[in-house]
């Protein structure tokens, strides 16, 4: 039968017969045929149901289509072209595939169109190699379709596409034009696939991840809006043009991507890796706050809000729902990054490359320290602080009893997750210098805090260094705790009030005497004039009188002034006491609330 089936293109009396015994649904095998185009309309009309060519089972391997092949409102059963060769351009508008199609390893030679009509099978277009350009339009894929190892010598485009159950375009080429224009996709992986021309992905959404590592992007100047209910993935990616990226996702990974170009990232929702990301020039990543037209986020949003509500280890932390987090920039030569309008609350900095040149803008924010149990035996609360994400495992890590004992969130499951003291003593120094050369030195208080939060803590320093930081820490939260020193002068002051009241003040004023001797025959006398020594006092210590001479007392003693009162022995030590320690703290609360001011 094969042997009848392959001369049938050269012989008018095995055409005639063949054409005769087709009808509508019947099964095809032209395996290894030289198909021409007339032959080809032959065939379609002797299998016409009235609606279009009716096929059932379609064999065409290894054949070869000569001329533009027309297979418009065709009705295939399982289809295989596979090793096929179309010399020109073959159409498939309005086709109904019912079951798989296969079009691996075909070789299609001018422009190849593919409109309209039902694919319910599985596409194949493995290795396929298209010498002109391909345009999918306003079909559906509703099992999957595989283009891994496809090579395009010019552009495709997928035009109002529906490409459900699966979208694989991996190790594929395109030397001209991608274009994903209203395409809506299922999970679709473009691994290690080669986009030499301008990639648009303009209202393009996908119902599950889009995975694009180790693709070379080169994409339009503006890629998107793109729509992701899972995670973008462009884990070594490159992108070779400057683009603005407008993205809704769940997660965007851009670990060990490379930006040879100026990229401005503008996200919603999405929590955005970029660790080791390399970055040529000036990059922003920014949130989206009023977005262009897109597809419909509204499951997008219901699953990125359940996400942040339900990963908060401190506090909660969104601007709003679509606002975007920054999970780690280790790594990364931060000197041309700015980010603005982003939470970076479980941003991980340590590794990061120039620090102290990061650019913050806008509305951002970190984690802060969590709110103490007031059943301990002060009744305040500490004022919080604002700290980064390794120290927040540092401190959970400490915690050994219960994993979110202290507030301070999970335990991280390992210790060497954890960086060092010193670690996070550079990356709180760096982060304080990238806000002072900003100008916002009260932003870069909280950091100066932690930076000396890590010192108190640390063992390389000496115990008398740590012993002076724990005092410098007490008295006044590092010179930025205005309260806490004025606190303790209020404390220190009526020390000193009681104690001068108790002790530093005699029992009375002491008088003065004047003493001499007279002359028998008069003349000049001298006397001299003696004050007693203050008195301890006796008695009822706690007058009034004593009361306002000791405020006096202290009062003058703040400001390193001398009182002018009479004092005891232990009343003289006290006064230099004061006189030393209560202006100290008075500087450093005028220093606490000179940083929360300071322009």
């Amino acid at each position: 039968m094969q042997n009848s089936v392959t001369c049938l293109p050269h012989d008018p009396t095995l055409q005639e017969e063949y054409l005769a015994a087709l009808t509508p649904g019947d099964n095809i095998d032209l395996r290894g045929c030289i198909i021409k185009e007339e032959f080809w309309n032959e065939i379609c009309s002797s299998v016409n149901d009235g609606e279009g060519p009716k096929f059932g089972r379609t064999r065409f391997n290894e054949a070869i289509f000569d001329g533009d092949i027309v297979f418009d409102d065709a009705k295939f059963g399982d289809a295989d072209f596979r090793r096929a060769v179309f010399t020109g351009g073959p159409s498939f508008v309005g086709p109904h595939f019912a079951d798989n199609a296969s079009f691996e390893d075909v070789q299609f030679g001018g422009m190849v169109n593919f409109e309209g009509g039902r694919y319910e099978g599985t596409m194949f277009f493995e290795r396929a190699q298209f010498a002109g350009d391909v345009v999918f339009s306003d079909l559906t894929f509703t099992v999957g379709s595989w283009f891994n190892d496809a090579r395009f010598s010019r552009g495709v485009s997928f035009l109002g596409c529906r490409l459900y159950g699966g979208f694989w375009f991996t190790k594929a080429n395109v030397a001209g034009t991608t274009n994903f224009m209203d395409c809506s996709l299922g999970p679709a992986t473009f691994v290690d696939t080669v986009f030499a021309g301008e990639t648009n992905f303009d209202r393009a959404s996908f119902a599950g991840g889009c995975n694009l590592e180790k693709t070379r992007i080169n994409p339009a100047p503006i890629f998107g809006p793109v729509v992701c209910e899972g995670p973008l993935n462009l884990t070594d990616a490159q992108i070779t043009a400057p683009v603005v990226m407008d993205v809704s996702a769940t997660e965007i990974w851009l670990i060990d991507a490379t930006l040879q170009e100026s990229v401005t990232l503008r996200a919603r929702y999405a929590a955005i890796d970029l660790t080791r990301a390399r970055l040529f020039y000036p990059c922003t990543i920014t949130t989206d706050h009023a977005p262009s037209e897109r597809p419909d986020e509204s499951r997008l949003a219901l699953r990125a809000l359940v996400e942040v509500t339900s990963n908060q280890p401190v506090r909660n932390w969104v601007h709003d729902s679509a606002t975007i987090s920054i999970v780690s920039l280790e790594g990364v030569d931060v000197s041309f990054l700015l980010l603005s309008d982003v939470n970076l609350v479980r941003c991980e900095f340590a590794g990061a490359h120039h620090l102290d040149q990061l650019r913050l803008e806008g509305y951002w924010n970190l984690g802060e320290s969590p709110v103490l149990d007031r059943r301990g035996i002060f009744p305040f609360q500490p004022t919080r602080r604002l700290v980064i994400e390794e120290e927040r495992k540092w401190r959970a890590l400490r915690n050994r009893r219960d994993y979110e004992a202290g507030g301070w969130g999970r335990r991280p499951e390992r210790e060497q997750d954890v960086p060092g003291l010193a670690t996070l003593t550079t990356t709180y120094r760096q982060l304080r210098k990238a806000r002072e050369d900003a100008k916002d030195e009260p932003g870069a208080a909280d950091f100066y805090y932690g930076e000396m939060e890590m010192r108190r803590h640390s063992r390389a320093w000496s115990d008398a260094e740590r012993w002076l930081l724990q005092a410098y820490w007490l008295l006044s939260g590092y010179g930025l705790r205005a309260s806490r020193a004025l606190g303790w002068l209020v404390v220190a002051m009526m020390a000193t009030i009681l104690l001068m009241m108790g002790f530093g003040l005699p029992q009375d004023s002491p008088k003065q005497e004047a003493t001499g001797t007279v002359p028998p025959g008069g003349g000049r006398v001298t006397f001299e004039i003696d004050k007693e020594d203050p008195r301890n006092p006796t008695g009822d210590h706690f007058t009034g009188e004593r009361f306002d001479k000791a405020l006096s007392v202290t009062l003058n003693s703040v400001v390193f002034r001398s009182s002018g009162q009479d004092l005891t022995t232990a009343g003289g030590y006290i006064e230099m006491a004061s006189r030393f320690s209560e202006p100290v703290l008075l500087g450093l609360a005028a220093l606490a609330i000179r940083g929360r001011v300071k322009r």
